[in-house]
């Protein structure tokens, strides 16, 4: 079995002493998560989604007025 991995809450990323730490610890702030990885510490789950491939709201309008002229008409 591997070493433990241990979670720290911490006031701010960029001041904490790597060198103290193993691979893999997590670091928690109030903003952000960060994961000790090759003596750095990465940020992880702050990506905001890519909302350009989604459906609009008047394209979701559209398709629903289509629809519906659609099967109204039968």
């Amino acid at each position: 079995m591997g070493k433990r991995i241990k979670a720290y809450k911490v006031t701010n990323l960029s001041k904490v002493d790597t060198t103290l730490y193993i691979e893999g610890d997590h670091f928690i702030t109030d903003r952000s998560v960060g994961i000790l990885v090759n003596g750095k510490i990465k940020t992880i789950g702050n990506n905001p989604p890519d909302l350009k491939d989604y459906v609009k709201r008047d394209e979701v309008q559209q398709m629903i007025d289509e629809a519906l002229n659609n099967t109204g008409g039968e």
